[in-house]
């Protein structure tokens, strides 16, 4: 038996449930963030999670929880007011810990499968 690699696995899950909005996870030849080359991206228009489909299984659990991370630390407000800018955002550690658990809890309570497969390779 054939084991399946890391991005088909992936697509079988296919979704990162956010508790307010289920982001697709899509995988995009020659993604870009405007004229920019990029290994992943969160379209919040569209309620999706890019990755580059070039991207090697090696940097692929590492950029998929980067996108991840944009879309908790978004879910539990931890942005900047206009997402488009290099805005500097200033907030405590205690702060960022906090969300940062508590975005965490909520990815493993609503993507269990998700999760496995993040934490299992």
């Amino acid at each position: 038996m054939v084991a399946k690699s890391l991005k088909s696995k992936i697509k079988e899950v296919g979704q990162v449930n956010a508790g307010w909005v289920v982001f697709d996870i899509v995988f995009v030849k020659d993604l870009k963030s405007g004229s920019d080359e990029c290994l992943g991206l969160v379209d919040f228009d569209k309620f999706e999670l890019h990755i580059d489909d070039s991207v090697s299984e090696k940097i692929l659990i590492p950029t998929l929880i980067h996108e991840i991370f944009h879309i908790l630390f978004s879910t539990v407000g931890v942005k900047a007011v206009n997402e488009d800018t290099e805005e500097e955002i200033k907030i405590t550690n205690e702060f960022i810990v906090e969300q940062a658990t508590r975005g965490l809890l909520l990815l493993k309570r609503l993507n269990p499968e998700l999760c496995e497969i993040l934490y299992d390779t």
